[in-house]
């Protein structure tokens, strides 16, 4: 196997992103039978980029959860907390960890250890507004390691660590490289219908959230917590 490293100037020549890296390291592949780019995460996303990064995680994470319960229980729920086939927490938290962490990189320890506390939090203060707007509880970690008030729990909040290391070193660049080669034009009608789309959705679910049996059944709790406490209104 043979390998090149370019430096910054060779890599500003064959217009590729520079970012803050002083190399980038080729390698050639007998399976594609060419030379191969290593993926540099040290990259400055654009604004396209990072919409499009947002859905494409908040995507991923409703399938991860309708998986999970299909795989759980047998059958498909939509788990989201909107209507449509997204969770925005995921999109936001993904989307915030690059953004925060884009010059902290190269501190792997430091970016998992920030990306635990970021998620964590952002992952209590949405529960906690979730149930005081819509009075609905979509998880409830009540009985697990080291949880909060039923928000988050230890457990939780590591997964999206080393869940943020994956989309900050990985799953970003990867899905970069291909936002790259497709036409820009197709790129902004994607975002124009997506953001679209998740806007009405949004708005909907405002007046009509997503609930039911294997979604919202930890809303019981917080009727039960309603008739004792004064201004909370019970939805049937």
């Amino acid at each position: 196997m043979t390998e090149k490293v370019y430096d910054l100037d060779d890599l500003r020549e064959l217009g590729e992103y520079p970012g803050v890296a002083y190399e980038q390291k080729y390698h050639f592949s007998r399976f594609a039978n060419k030379v191969v780019k290593h993926r540099d995460y040290h990259r400055n996303y654009t604004l396209l980029g990072y919409i499009l990064l947002f859905f494409a995680f908040s995507i991923g994470g409703w399938i991860w959860e309708v998986g999970i319960h299909v795989i759980e229980d047998g059958v498909f729920i939509n788990r989201g907390t909107m209507h449509g086939p997204w969770l925005p927490i995921y999109g936001f938290g993904g989307t915030m960890a690059i953004f925060v962490f884009r010059k902290h990189v190269d501190n792997q320890v430091g970016v998992f250890v920030g990306s635990v506390l970021m998620c964590g939090t952002a992952e209590y203060i949405t529960s906690l507004i979730i149930e005081k707007v819509q009075h609905l509880k979509y998880w409830d970690y009540n009985g697990y390691f080291l949880n909060i008030n039923g928000r988050i729990c230890f457990e939780g909040i590591v997964v999206f660590g080393f869940a943020s290391i994956m989309v900050i070193y990985i799953m970003s660049p990867f899905l970069d490289n291909i936002f790259q080669k497709l036409p820009k034009k197709l790129l902004i009608i994607a975002v124009v219908v997506l953001c679209l789309s998740f806007a009405a959705d949004f708005v909907y679910s405002l007046k009509n959230p997503n609930q039911g049996k294997g979604i919202t059944d930890y809303s019981v709790s917080v009727s039960q917590q309603a008739d004792t406490e004064p201004g909370i209104e019970i939805i049937e």
